[in-house]
Order: structure tokens, then sequence, then C-alpha cells
């Protein structure tokens, strides 16, 4: 397992190729500077607040089929999701991760890639990047279909409230899931001690 270090330095590392990237495309498939990404949608603050809402409420709704129905059990399947799970992160960790991921990920697919390719090709592309399309069986490929949902949810947010409405809901999702994987044992498996082995919340 990779440690805790690691991850971070990854997570980092993904933020900075994803701005990079969007950098690339936005010279070369838009017109203007970065700022234009940012040109459309509610004002800051409405955008945050909505960004918080979609975040908290989609954390909600995943959540619950991760711990509650049986597509727990075949969550062991996507390394992205055991590691997160196993893995103790500090507080102040889990916010950088949820950060870089929100910032980094939201303005390369949403902000210089949906523009481009559209809600429907850009969600696809964002689901298989974390490796969420399987077709072992009926769980995996609702599973999957879920992420595609919340990817899809995030470009409509992206369209209607802006790219930093889609940010937020990006890191407060990301930090909500990263919050109950700290405090509960992954679902499969439940003999884990609850909280067992990270800081003090």
């Amino acid at each position: 397992m990779a440690s805790r270090s690691g991850l971070l330095l990854l997570s980092l590392s993904s933020a900075v190729i994803y701005a990079s990237l969007a950098l690339a495309i936005l010279h070369f498939y838009h017109d203007g500077p970065i700022s234009t990404l940012f040109a459309h949608g509610y004002g800051t603050g409405a955008q945050l607040v909505a960004g918080v809402l979609f975040g908290v409420l989609a954390a909600a709704g995943v959540s619950y089929v991760i711990w509650r129905t049986p597509i727990s059990g075949i969550l062991k399947d996507y390394a992205i999701v055991e590691m997160v799970m196993q893995m103790r992160f500090t507080r102040f960790d889990r916010i950088q991760i949820s950060l870089f991921a929100g910032v980094g990920e939201e303005l390369l697919f949403r902000g210089a890639m949906q523009p481009v390719l559209g809600i429907w090709l850009t969600s696809l592309l964002f689901v298989g990047m974390h490796g969420y399309f399987k077709f072992r069986s009926p769980r995996h490929i609702l599973f999957g279909a879920m992420m595609f949902a919340l990817s899809v949810g995030l470009g409509l947010l992206y369209e209607r409230a802006g790219l930093i409405a889609a940010m937020t809901a990006h890191a407060v999702y990301d930090l909500v899931m990263l919050e109950l994987s700290h405090r509960f044992p992954a679902p499969w498996n439940p003999e884990t001690p609850e909280g067992s082995g990270g800081d003090a919340p």
C-alpha cells in the first residue's frame, strides 16, 4: 500500500498535471485567458453555496449506497476506493487532498474539456480515468452508473452555476467521503475498529 506521504505527493502532482493539461487545452481550443473559464455563472458567493450543497447531498447519497446496500460488497474491486478506505490521513491531509482534487480535476474536466467535448463524453472520460467502469456484475455496472451520474451532475452544476461551484462541490464531496472513511470501517471489512489508526478528529 502507498504511504500517506506518497499519496499526498501523488495528489499534489496530479493537480499540477491537470492544471497544465487544462492550460494546454485552453491555449489550443479556447479563446482568451484562463480567467474566461470563470466568467459565466452565479456570483462567487452563490457558487460557493451551490457547491457546498451539491457536495454534501452527493456525498450523502453515495455514502448511503456504499455503506447500506449490496454494492458495498464489490467496492474492494476498485483500487482507488480500497486505498482511500484503508489509508489513515490527518484532517489536514484530508483537506489538502480534497482541495487538490476539486480544483485540479474540475479545472481540467469541466473548465477546459467540457466546452470542447460536451458533458457526456467528458463525464465518460472522467469516470474512466478513476477506474469506475467495470462490467463484472450488475452491482459493478450500477456503481459505475452512479459515479457517471455524479460526474454529469458536476457538469450540469458547472454549466448552470459556474466553475467555482463545480470545484467546491468536488472538494466538499471528497472531504465528506474522506471523513466518513476515517470514522467508519471499510464496508467489506466490518471487523476493522472504528476510526483506528488515525488522528483524533
